[in-house]
This record gives structure tokens, C-alpha cells and sequence, in this order.
């Protein structure tokens, strides 16, 4: 009786055509969406929203909005790793931590004016970045450790310096980490205009974070990782622009009404956009990888006056953290170097 083996080279030359032409993965092409979001409004009582949305591949819709809290002051969201709802307190100087049907959890001190927001992870004991986004801050940027996955104690401010003397701007407005090159960037652009963009480091020992600038005059006010391409999104003004830190340049840029603050990517190839004027810009840009393709479908309805920002639907801060096996790890990196290779080839077109 002959034995079976199963070996690597065997179990790779099974895997790879599966992976490139059958196997379903999260970076596989995605005609249609729906789900609910979560949104903050700058002014007003009720300041704190959950929408739907459908896509059906032909037309994008919402909901009617639904107010589930008024908190002091609203800015920047996310969703905490116990499933709460974090919230940005503006110049209050404070977070919020609510559920997501509006009942108080609790509030903490941020340790500087609290506006946008980002985590280090999903863990229970993960740490949330708060950034200040206005002129005249002291700190631009403070951090607190959570405990059990939800706000415990007050944020620590940091020192925010130029790793080159001189060689940066240190009016951080926003922070993101890419899992992919295990990096943080920052973005300075104010609301409405343009500014640097590049790499911090952080220590989370000394409350330090060192800036190494990258880029200049881009419109990178809120920023975002996108699981889909494995691009930051940044936005600003009514222009949103796609960076690829592999090639370290901007490979598409989508311009629009109204003035944009913080985007979200639900890691299927579909944007979303918030508007301080109060339109939510729609980007489905599965089949072509690039945000800016003429031959994406785009939709930008009125969602709320005075809308802000919206919670994160994929990564860190939202509530898709799926824990893909090996197979599906291997499927998705595989088809990543395919979009890649598609972006690099496409973007001069864009």
C-alpha cells in the first residue's frame, strides 16, 4: 500500500491557484455593501448618530440618521474593545465612553483637547492616541492605557519633537497605524487646508512621539488605513488623496464638494467620507483599486448638518477584527501583490 505524504511544496502548489483564481478573501471583489455607522455632529444637543447605508452595486442609500446621546462636546469615535462607543469631547478636554445605545459608561480627562482618535489595537489593554486639532494647543497629542477595553484613567500629554531639528511641523491633527509595515503616520493639515505628512514614533514609557516628515502640501487632515489596498487615505478640504508607503508617493486623488474631515474603509473596496457641510461621499472602488478611477461608482448624499466624523468599519476602533487562518492569510497576500502591481501599473491614469 503506498503512503500519502503531504508536503510543503505540495500543500503550497495546491494553495497558490486557488488562491490566486477561487478562494474568497477579504480583499476579493465586493458589488455591494450595507451596515450601520456611527457619526458624531459638532454642534447641536444630540451630538452622537448611527445611520444605515446599502450599496446594491448600482445605487447608494442611507437611512434616517437616529440620535442616541448629547455628550459635552463631540469630535472624533471609535468603537472601544469592550464594544462601547469612545468619544472625542472637542475643547473639553476630555473622553467619553458611552454605549452604543447612548447610555454613560464613562469620562476621563484626556490630557489635551480631544478631537480625532486612534488605537493601538483592539487588545483590552490597547492604547488610545487623542489628538488636538485646533490652534493655540499646548499638547497636540495625549495617551491613555485602557482597561478591560474601555476608558479608565486620564490621558498622559506627550512631547511631540522633529527627529531632524527644524524638519517637521509639530501641529499633529491626526494618527494611524499601518499594520502592514508596522508604522504609525501623522497628518498636520488643518480643517479645510494643507499640511505635512510622515512616520512618528512613539514612546509610550517617556509620553514622547518624534516625527519624521514625508511629505508636504497634501491634504491630510484625517487619515486612515485601508485594509483593502494596503494605502493610507487622507483628506482634507474637498480633496481626498490615496499615499502607497511602498512606493512613498500619492497614487490617486478624488476631488468633491464640502469640506472633508475623517474617512472610514470597510476593507471590501468602499469609502466613506464625512463632510463638515454635511454630505457623506461614497467611493466603491473594488474592481479598480484606486479611489480616484473614473470608472468608480461615487454617490455623496446629505447625511447631517454640522456632521464631524465617523467610526472607523474596519481595523482598530470598529467592530470588523476577523482573525483570518493561514489559508486565508496566504489567499490574501497573494491576491494584495496582484492589486498592488494593478495600482502601480494604473495610477498614472488616475
Amino acid at each position: 500500500m503506498t503512503k500519502f505524504v503531504l508536503t510543503k511544496g505540495f500543500l503550497l502548489a495546491l494553495l497558490l491557484p486557488i488562491a490566486l483564481f477561487g478562494l474568497q478573501v477579504p480583499t476579493a471583489k465586493a458589488d455591494t455593501a450595507n451596515g450601520n455607522l456611527f457619526f458624531t455632529t459638532f454642534s447641536g444637543g444630540e451630538n452622537v448618530w448611527n445611520v444605515s447605508y446599502n450599496f446594491n452595486g448600482t445605487a447608494f442609500t442611507l437611512g434616517t440618521p437616529t440620535g442616541i446621546a448629547a455628550t459635552n462636546g463631540a469630535d472624533g469615535l471609535l468603537l472601544a474593545p469592550d464594544g462601547n462607543l469612545i468619544i472625542a469631547g472637542q475643547d473639553n478636554d476630555v473622553l467619553h465612553e458611552i454605549t452604543t445605545s447612548g447610555a454613560a459608561v464613562n469620562t476621563v480627562n484626556a490630557g489635551t483637547g480631544a478631537f480625532h482618535l486612534a488605537l493601538s489595537s483592539n487588545a483590552s489593554n490597547a492604547t488610545l492616541y487623542t489628538l488636538w486639532n485646533a490652534s493655540g494647543g499646548s499638547t497636540a497629542i495625549a495617551a491613555t492605557v485602557l482597561s478591560g477595553g474601555g476608558l479608565a484613567v486620564a490621558g498622559n500629554p506627550y512631547t511631540v519633537s522633529c527627529a531632524v531639528v527644524g524638519g517637521c511641523s509639530t501641529d499633529v491633527r491626526g494618527v494611524i497605524f499601518d499594520p502592514v509595515n508596522a508604522k504609525w503616520y501623522y497628518s498636520t493639515a488643518p480643517d479645510g487646508g494643507s499640511g505635512t505628512f510622515g512616520t512618528v514614533v512613539f514612546n509610550d514609557v517617556t509620553h514622547t512621539a518624534t516625527l519624521t516628515q514625508l511629505k508636504s502640501g497634501v491634504f491630510a487632515h484625517g487619515v486612515s488605513f485601508d485594509p483593502f489596498t494596503h494605502d493610507i487615505i487622507m483628506n482634507s478640504a474637498g480633496t481626498i488623496q490615496q499615499y502607497d508607503p511602498a512606493l512613498n508617493m500619492i497614487v490617486s486623488t478624488l476631488t468633491g464638494g464640502g469640506n472633508f474631515d475623517q474617512a472610514s474603509e470597510d476593507g471590501k473596496g468602499h469609502l466613506f467620507v464625512a463632510s463638515n457641510s454635511g454630505f457623506l461621499e461614497f467611493v466603491d472602488y473594488d474592481k479598480t483599486g484606486l479611489i480616484g478611477a473614473a470608472s468608480n461608482f461615487t454617490a455623496e448624499p446629505f447625511l447631517k448638518g454640522s456632521l464631524d466624523d465617523i467610526a472607523p468599519l474596519s481595523g482598530a476602533g470598529s467592530t470588523a477584527t476577523p482573525e483570518p487562518g493561514s489559508l486565508l492569510l496566504l489567499g490574501s497576500g497573494l491576491l494584495g501583490l496582484i492589486g498592488k502591481w494593478r495600482r502601480q501599473s494604473a495610477h498614472r491614469i488616475s
